[in-house]
């Protein structure tokens, strides 16, 4: 294959794969119809069949933390097109919702106000209202369950509270699922439930349970059951929506990383100046008070945790790193010039197109990407601490050698959460992170290769990293 078929052919599979992913996307909701309401300030997506027939059963489907209604919405595909009317809140401090998660209490309360909103409504069958929940969510309707007998079944999925689990009796009619590739913990807390059926889920972890044609296999059947519901359309449609942010993410990767790296060609990476490596340590060492001081400030001014230990974290990290790169590289690194309207007008394309590649993905076949109130806030606040972490990563050690600086000096941020030193779900956001780190030094990786500074490529990463987080923590 020559070097100019392989050029147009990149760009070509993109435009395929985005197409592809829209009309993937444009039959996910098919035969259903969909509405926003607000049940006592709580924001609910509602979806039901689009055919108009007898009261019918309806479940309120509970995200877990760092989720959203929409993150649940292959279950509404799925239960709806059995005939049900699916109700998917978005829980306090998560999402669109206004108000922020102090406690389990602030979820109880917004999951009964979406249990009587949905009793509510027009053709639901308020004696056939059934719960399914996820982490976080699985706790609430466990304990909704508990404290409303007349919720005729529940299914609780990857539960992971003892003190949920240790009601006693238990929900009516208890499902619990889980992925066999779980923490052991939560494999413990959900035997330890007063549940009628415990179902692993095989090959898959805590989110990707969600997705697995297992997990809606037993859901529906349960609630069926439960309910005595005949399925109009007794389909799963588990992967849809994910299929389809899939392809849109990889064709939209596929357009951005044929225009920078249109005019490839070779060049020689410079090893890393001396004392780069003890600067590394430096940058790592300071990273982390750095991190415990944000997640405090912004803990007591935004209640934000998650979000304020890695907004800290990244700014202690490139501050420490910023100033070492210009002790090292003080009198040897290129003269400062003004950019020229050219370089700046392709680097503000490059800000919008990067991130949009994955930003507009997420949204669409994933889970809610739109920063709502205080999430704003955070965005602006996190992209700039990327920003100045990926440029001090850059100015440091340059292409490709800055992939290795974020991976050392990120390496910890885990670990930190392990030991106590950084909150607990930081763990199981770190993976997210890195793979969205990942994704910026594809594109900057890609540009380099095209003879485009890394400067131009530094706000594109700042959104690509900040933007999916930010909206994705919760304000608690």
């Amino acid at each position: 294959m020559s070097i100019r078929v392989l050029r147009w052919s990149v760009p070509v599979a993109g435009v395929l794969l985005v197409v592809a992913g829209l009309l993937v996307l444009g039959r996910a909701g098919d035969g259903l119809r969909t509405g926003s309401v607000r049940a006592e300030g709580v924001p609910m997506e509602i979806v039901r069949p689009d055919t108009d027939g007898p009261d019918r059963p309806a479940v309120v489907v509970a995200h877990g933390f760092a989720g959203s209604g929409r993150l649940m919405r292959p279950f509404a595909d799925t239960l709806a097109r059995r005939g049900y009317v699916v109700a998917l809140p978005d829980l306090a401090g998560h999402a669109a919702s206004p108000r922020p998660l102090t406690g389990e209490g602030d979820v109880d309360r917004d999951l009964d106000a979406a249990i009587r909103s949905v009793r509510a409504l027009p053709g639901v069958d308020p004696a056939r209202v059934v719960l399914v929940g996820h982490s976080m969510g699985a706790a609430a309707v466990v304990r909704a369950g508990t404290r409303d007998r007349r919720i005729a079944a529940t299914v609780a999925i990857s539960l992971g509270d003892d003190a949920a689990a240790a009601a006693r009796p238990g929900p009516r009619r208890l499902l619990l699922l889980l992925g066999a590739l779980e923490p052991a913990g939560i494999g413990a807390t959900s035997e330890a439930a007063d549940g009628d059926r415990l179902v692993r889920v095989p090959l898959v972890e805590h989110i990707g349970v969600l997705y697995a044609d297992r997990t809606h296999h037993e859901t529906a059947r349960w609630l069926d059951q439960a309910v005595g519901n005949r399925p109009e359309r007794p389909v799963i449609a588990a992967k849809r929506r994910l299929a389809a942010g899939a392809l849109l993410l990889t064709g939209m990767l596929l357009l951005v990383l044929a225009a920078t790296g249109r005019r490839a060609r070779r060049l020689r990476p410079a090893l890393p100046a001396r004392g780069t490596w003890p600067a590394i340590a430096l940058g790592t060492a300071a990273a982390a008070p750095a991190g415990l001081a944000g997640g405090t400030v912004l803990w007591a001014t935004m209640q934000a945790t998650v979000c304020g230990y890695v907004i800290g974290y990244f700014a202690g990290a490139g501050t420490a790193l910023s100033v070492a790169a210009m002790v090292i590289r003080r009198g040897t690194g290129p003269r400062l010039r003004l950019p020229s309207w050219r370089s700046a007008a392709s680097a503000a394309a490059l800000t919008l197109a990067g991130p949009a590649a994955v930003v507009i993905p997420i949204h669409l076949g994933l889970t809610s990407a739109v920063p709502y109130g205080a999430h704003r806030t955070l965005l602006i606040l996190l992209a700039a601490a990327t920003a100045l972490l990926l440029a001090a990563a850059h100015a440091l050690a340059g292409p490709p050698w800055s992939a290795v600086v974020l991976a050392l000096v990120c390496t910890p941020l885990p670990l930190a959460a392990v030991i106590g030193a950084a909150p607990g779900f930081l763990a199981l956001v770190t993976p997210l992170i890195a793979g969205l780190l990942a994704l910026h030094l594809l594109v900057a990786g890609c540009a380099w290769l095209g003879g485009i500074p890394w400067w131009r490529t530094v706000a594109a990463g700042a959104l690509t990293v900040a933007w999916p987080v930010a909206t994705a923590l919760p304000i608690a």
